[in-house]
């Protein structure tokens, strides 16, 4: 079958983990278009690409804040009628539609007459709905995703509203590790997804012994021990990486476990899906930053992450998983296609 993976805007998970659907799907045989808006330098060439941002997500001026005027301006372009009809147009040559989790895609393919699948270990009429202001949004998406089925990603809420939800389990890329090119003998790699964070280089206190690792999408900094490595990809950093700062996200949750690197992560705010995501990495034996960049002065938060580091140390490193379940999120994504 000639299928389109439509993955959502938001942040850069959505389009990593489609990456690894996108393997296991073009090792059975079907021809496999990817549909996004992040850079090759994050998902890599191994797929054709069609660039598109299908979907808005919130909009975010960096991964800990949510701007929900912004969001709502984005959402008139991205959901008008002309720019559904032009993406039903496309779905058109396609066999089948797989969303994670756009319900303008949902809908475009409804209008083509495309079998069409969510994907997700969250969706946004239920993101939705926990902000007031965008109550109209959260209805017409619940319309859009309700004659379709859905297959549950986890960790993360229960999908909603769906004609029918099938159990997935955990989706993420696997890469074999590599270590940056810095003498420290202790790696942190820092990751904020498509989003970065504000005056990151305050942020991060300085330790003997300890090299910030930043790679693309993030942005240099111009201090010694925030070492910048533009030639190895990020994920494989990742494997590597001694520990991993970042947000509760699940495209950094979900590497992580595969590869069995710590994790600290900073408070996301009331970005609905965090808790379910922070319970996962309480799990393992991850450690939250006792500090918040938005409320805290940049030397308290500098302390509380040298003290999350120390304890994450000090702990048992988690153990890596053998493997995800792709081929069972394919198998039961392929059944729904028909």
């Amino acid at each position: 079958m000639r299928l389109a993976i439509v993955a959502s805007a938001h942040g850069f998970g959505h389009a990593t983990r489609d990456v690894a659907l996108a393997d296991e799907l073009a090792a059975r045989g079907h021809e496999i278009t990817l549909f996004t808006a992040a850079p090759a330098s994050v998902i890599g060439r191994a797929h054709a690409i069609f660039p598109r941002r299908v979907d808005v997500g919130l909009v975010q001026p960096d991964s800990l804040r949510q701007d929900l005027d912004a969001t709502r301006v984005a959402l008139d372009t991205c959901c008008s009628n002309a720019a559904i009809n032009a993406m039903s147009r496309t779905f058109a040559l396609f066999d089948g539609v797989i969303a994670d989790i756009a319900p303008t895609a949902l809908e475009a393919a409804r209008l083509a007459g495309v079998p069409a699948v969510a994907m997700g270990n969250f969706d946004w009429a239920w993101i939705y709905r926990h902000y007031a202001p965008l109550a109209d949004h959260a209805a017409r998406f619940a319309d859009w995703q309700a004659p379709h089925p859905a297959v549950q990603l986890r960790p993360g809420p229960d999908l909603t509203g769906f004609a029918r939800t099938t159990e997935g389990g955990l989706l993420a890329r696997r890469f074999a590790p590599q270590r940056a090119r810095h003498p420290a003998p202790v790696h942190i790699l820092v990751g904020f997804g498509g989003f970065g964070l504000d005056h990151l280089e305050s942020l991060l206190p300085e330790l003997p012994g300890v090299a910030w690792i930043l790679a693309p999408p993030m942005a240099r900094t111009g201090r010694v021990d925030c070492w910048f490595e533009a030639d190895i990809p990020f994920s494989a950093l990742l494997a590597g990486a001694d520990v991993v700062l970042t947000k509760p996200g699940y495209g950094m949750l979900a590497e992580a476990t595969l590869a069995g690197v710590p994790v600290l992560w900073l408070d996301r705010g009331d970005f609905p899906e965090a808790p379910f995501l922070e319970a996962a990495l309480f799990a393992r034996g991850d450690q939250k930053v006792a500090a918040n960049p938005g409320s805290d002065p940049p030397g308290r938060v500098r302390v509380a992450i040298e003290e999350a580091l120390g304890a994450r140390l000090a702990a048992l490193r988690p153990p890596p998983r053998l493997h995800d379940n792709r081929a069972g999120i394919a198998d039961a994504l392929l059944v729904c296609l028909g």
